[in-house]
C-alpha cells in the first residue's frame, strides 16, 4: 500500500530535481557575464555624465520557465494532499478539495468552502497555516506565484545586482547611488554621476542575481533564496497534516 500522501511527494520531489536544474541554468547565464559598464551623458544635467552597467542578453526563457515548474509542483502537492485526505476520508469522487488559499483573514470562510470535501477537524489546521497575505505571507506567496497567468510566467522574474564593495577617489562633483537601485525598466543600474569636469577613479564589485517581479513581499528578492523557502514551507505543511491525519485516524 502506498503512503497517503505519494503523490504529493512526487511532485515535492520533482520540484527539487528543477530547483538543481534551475541553478544549473542562472549560473550559466551568469558566467556568459550577460552585461557592459557604459557611460553617457545625463539626459537632464549638461556637463554630467552617468556611468552605468546594463544587461546586453535578455533573460532566457528556460529560467521563468523552470521556475514556473517548481512552483507548480509545490503548489500541486497541497492540493494532491487535500484530495488523498478526502478519499481516505471516505470521499469517492473529491470535487472540492483543494488548499484553502485566501487573499486575506476574512476571505478564509470561502475559502474553505473549496476544500468542503476534507474533514472539518482538518479545516481547523487549515487556519492554522494561516495561508493569506497578513498571516503566512510566504505561503500566500506561492500561491500568488503559482497562479501567475502561463503567458506571463516570464513576468515575476527580474535581473539586479547587489554593490559587494566600492571605492571611489577624485574631484569635482562626483554622485554615488547608495544604495544603487537596479532600473527593471531599462534593465539597468546607475552606479556614478560625475558632474563637469569632474575626475574619478572607481572600483566596484557586483554581484549578479535573478529575481522575482510584481509579486508582492517577494518582489525584488532571489528567487534562488525564496524557492527554497517555498520548498520547506510546504514540506512542513505537509508533515502537519499527515501527523493530524493520523492522529484523527483517517490515515490508518
Amino acid at each position: 500500500m502506498s503512503a497517503p500522501f505519494a503523490s504529493s511527494r512526487q511532485k515535492f520531489a520533482r520540484a527539487e530535481k528543477h530547483f538543481a536544474d534551475l541553478e544549473r541554468e542562472i549560473e550559466a547565464f551568469g558566467q556568459k557575464q550577460p552585461y557592459k559598464r557604459v557611460t553617457e551623458p545625463h539626459p537632464d544635467k549638461p556637463g554630467h555624465f552617468i556611468f552605468k552597467i546594463k544587461m546586453t542578453e535578455e533573460l532566457p526563457p528556460v529560467i521563468a520557465d523552470t521556475t514556473a515548474d517548481i512552483v507548480s509542483s509545490l503548489r500541486s502537492a497541497l492540493d494532491n494532499a487535500g484530495y488523498a485526505i478526502a478519499v481516505a476520508a471516505g470521499v469517492k469522487e473529491p470535487k472540492n478539495s483543494a488548499f484553502p488559499f485566501a487573499g486575506t483573514l476574512t476571505q478564509m470562510p470561502n475559502a474553505l468552502g473549496r476544500a468542503k470535501d476534507i474533514p472539518e477537524p482538518i479545516h481547523s489546521l487549515f487556519c492554522g497555516f494561516q495561508p493569506y497575505k497578513g498571516g503566512n505571507d510566504l505561503l500566500w506567496a506561492l500561491n500568488q506565484v503559482a497562479i501567475t497567468d502561463k503567458h506571463k510566467v516570464v513576468v515575476p522574474i527580474g535581473q539586479g545586482f547587489v554593490r559587494n564593495r566600492a571605492s571611489a577617489q577624485g574631484r569635482g562633483f562626483v554622485s554615488i547611488p547608495d544604495p544603487p537601485v537596479w532600473d527593471r525598466t531599462k534593465n539597468e543600474m546607475v552606479i556614478l554621476e560625475l558632474g563637469p569636469g569632474a575626475e574619478c577613479d572607481y572600483d566596484f564589485d557586483f554581484t549578479f542575481f535573478v529575481a522575482f517581479n510584481e509579486i508582492a513581499l517577494i518582489d525584488g528578492k532571489p528567487i534562488l533564496t525564496i524557492l527554497p523557502q517555498f520548498g520547506s514551507i510546504v514540506e512542513r505543511v505537509l508533515t502537519a497534516m499527515e501527523a493530524e491525519c493520523r492522529r484523527l485516524k483517517i490515515f490508518k
